[in-house]
């Protein structure tokens, strides 16, 4: 199969997602709609899902990226920014679980994420913590995934989170044990112990 990339294909209201291999916009089409349940080709369009920009013909399609994630959408259906909610002249903002807005930064992290997500243990501590506390339709918006895995995504955050907070625990009492042995007159050799003693 000459050709052939892979790519991620949603459906209209992004409750299923399917990854395939195809080599052409029609067969990209073919079998999307049967791993979608799709029972029609009649009107079928293909659209990135970031944007809505609509792929119909084979020349555009060849110049897409492997992994191109695409929604297909039945006759009538319409897109709609990350198939979530109507369409509107504006970006709704996204908000943590107590209502405090994310910024765009932190949202380009987090979207960072879909490609890579090993930088998990890169994230500060902070943007670790913004992603525990997002809530998860939110996250998975944001990943453009399901909340099953958004919700393990967080679960991997507040695990790095609590060995980060362990190994921070572990070196503090290190550091107060050999203040302790510093301190201590009877640590040392003969002159050093000497030299402690005589100044306590």
């Amino acid at each position: 199969m000459a050709g052939a990339r892979p790519f991620k294909i949603w459906n209209q209201d992004i409750s299923v997602k399917k990854g395939i291999v195809a080599s052409s916009l029609q067969e990209l089409v073919q079998k999307g709609k049967d791993k979608l349940g799709i029972t029609s080709t009649d009107g079928l369009r293909v659209v990135i899902a970031e944007d809505g920009t609509e792929v119909d013909d084979e020349d555009y399609f060849v110049f897409l990226p492997h992994n191109s994630t695409l929604m297909i959408l039945p006759k009538g259906q319409m897109w709609r920014p990350e198939g979530i909610g109507e369409v509107s002249g504006h970006d709704e903002p996204d908000f943590i679980g107590g209502g405090t807005e994310i910024s765009e930064r932190s949202k380009e992290m987090i979207a960072g994420l879909q490609k890579n997500i090993t930088r998990i243990i890169t994230l500060s501590n902070e943007d670790l913590q913004l992603i525990v506390d997002l809530a998860i339709g939110h996250l998975a918006h944001l990943l453009q995934d399901t909340e099953n895995y958004a919700k393990t995504v967080q679960e991997a955050c507040q695990r790095h989170l609590d060995e980060r907070s362990q190994t921070t625990q572990a070196l503090d009492l290190l550091q107060l044990y050999h203040n302790a042995r510093q301190n201590s007159p009877f640590i040392g050799d003969d002159e050093t112990k000497r030299q402690k003693l005589a100044n306590t």
